[in-house]
């Protein structure tokens, strides 16, 4: 279902992944952009924490548990994905974990718009730069 921005649209069902889908979603059935702002919130907390959606702990969503490691005062960069070990990438992946923190707020109009998401991954691409490195080949991209 395609919906001109500003429009509230309706839908009979939820259908997602748990972990991806907006609180409200519960108890509305009301469709807007802030739906899309948290799944997309989500995924930006699995790239930067390198845990999935339903991997927060056995009752909470990995949003959820992002949300309680920042809010009882733990080291941002213990929430942080291990394997990402080179120092270059540690303040954008704060600044991408705190997006997705921002992005997943329990209440709608406390997420920003994808404008405003947009224009904060802008602003964080063009912070760090990271050495350039040559590839010998293009198997070198691929996990």
């Amino acid at each position: 279902m395609l919906v001109k921005q500003g429009e509230l649209a309706t839908m009979s069902a939820v259908a997602g992944s748990f972990g991806y889908i907006a609180p409200e979603c519960a108890h509305t059935i009301r469709v807007n952009e802030k739906i899309d702002v948290y799944s997309f919130g989500v995924v930006l907390l699995e790239l930067t924490t390198g845990r999935e959606a339903n991997d927060g702990d056995e009752h909470t969503a990995l949003a959820e548990w992002a949300w309680r490691h920042v809010h009882e005062d733990n080291p941002l960069a213990d929430a942080l994905d291990k394997d990402i070990k080179e120092p270059w990438h540690l303040d954008e992946m704060c600044s991408i974990f705190r997006l997705g923190i921002y992005c997943t707020e329990k209440l709608p109009s406390a997420r920003p718009s994808m404008k405003v998401v947009l224009h904060i991954l802008v602003r964080c691409s063009t912070k760090v730069t990271p050495p350039l490195r040559r590839f010998r080949d293009a198997s070198n991209l691929i996990p």
